[in-house]
């Protein structure tokens, strides 16, 4: 087995192997970031077969975003061969350790688990992905909430001077305070420049909503594509001045009427609950958790690449 580095030029003229859409925006994303992409071949004989591929982050840090190995020779190590020389690469760079996940409910997540946990990874979180569709059952559940709960809920903060806008329609006035109040304000593990300066997670901002008490931000949602056919509901965020007010859910209502009565391109709708965020955890088994049509589990793991190296948890930020 050779494993090696692909070179952008190489990249440029395509991959020999068929990936999923996921594993095509993964590959691409990895080298405009300037990340390494590794692939595994067969070396017998004069033409060597790639069987596998790797995407490593080296950004803010050691990521393995995405492992593909050939269905005809997966079982055969090369997973294995391809994760230990993403490790030995990011140790040459000095990097105190290097991180990945797995979603255990795919069917090649639970092997990608234990590969790592094989390799020597150790999990350190776990959170919840949750996927929705526009479907009649949907429709129909959201229906119920709203006449039982959401309407006398939104009514009541409307009546204390709540509105929600997009960030479509947001002036620059507006997203310049909103902007400032975000350093100050609003818990800083949350980001949201993080996604409305991505290239990459584009904001869709005709579905994300900023809910406002007067002119003062009081909560904001985030969500953002890939494809142009999937939304990733990214953060939902209150400041600190208006956290118990029910501010936070304007934002979930908005984005939710604009989804199921609006015509546009996109099909799903995926977001993640990390476990230790009890406060969306408790939003999640509460309100969440009828809407969903999946909801399966991801792993996070580390492996120490220094002696002195730890995985501290609240580095790793915290999306909803």
């Amino acid at each position: 087995m050779l494993v090696r580095e692909l070179s952008v030029v190489e990249s440029l003229f395509g991959l020999e192997l068929e990936l999923p859409a996921l594993g095509k925006f993964w590959i691409q994303s990895t080298l405009r970031n300037d990340g390494v992409v590794l692939e595994a071949y067969l070396n017998g004989g004069s033409n060597p077969r790639l069987v596998g591929i790797l995407a490593l982050m080296l950004k803010r840090g050691a990521t393995i975003e995405y492992v593909f190995v050939d269905e005809q020779f997966r079982g055969q190590g090369v997973g294995t061969q391809l994760v230990q020389a993403a490790a030995s690469l990011a140790k040459e760079q000095e990097m105190p350790v290097i991180k990945a996940r797995a979603i255990i409910q795919d069917p090649f997540g639970g092997i990608f688990s234990r590969l790592l946990e094989k390799v020597g990874f150790q999990a350190y979180d776990t959170a919840s992905l949750l996927r929705f569709s526009d479907n009649p059952q949907t429709r129909q559940a959201w229906a119920e909430f709203m006449e039982r709960r959401g309407s006398r809920i939104c009514t009541k903060l409307q009546e204390r001077g709540f509105r929600t806008v997009s960030c479509a329609e947001a002036d620059a006035a507006l997203m310049e305070r909103f902007a400032r109040e975000v350093e100050t304000s609003f818990p800083a593990h949350l980001n949201p420049y993080q996604f409305l300066d991505s290239r990459e997670h584009r904001v869709v901002r005709d579905f994300s909503f900023i809910a406002l008490k007067g002119d003062e931000p009081a909560a904001y949602s985030l969500v953002t594509t890939v494809d142009d056919r999937t939304l990733t509901f990214q953060q939902l965020s209150a400041s600190f001045k208006y956290q118990g007010s029910g501010a936070f859910l304007l934002p979930i209502v908005a984005f939710v009427e604009k989804a199921l009565h609006s015509t546009h391109p996109y099909k799903l709708l995926s977001t993640m609950v990390y476990d230790r965020n009890r406060s969306m955890t408790s939003l999640l088994q509460g309100f969440l958790q009828p809407f969903a049509v999946n909801i399966n589990t991801q792993y996070f793991y580390f492996l120490p690449l220094q002696e002195e190296a730890r995985c501290a948890c609240g580095a790793c930020g915290e999306t909803v």
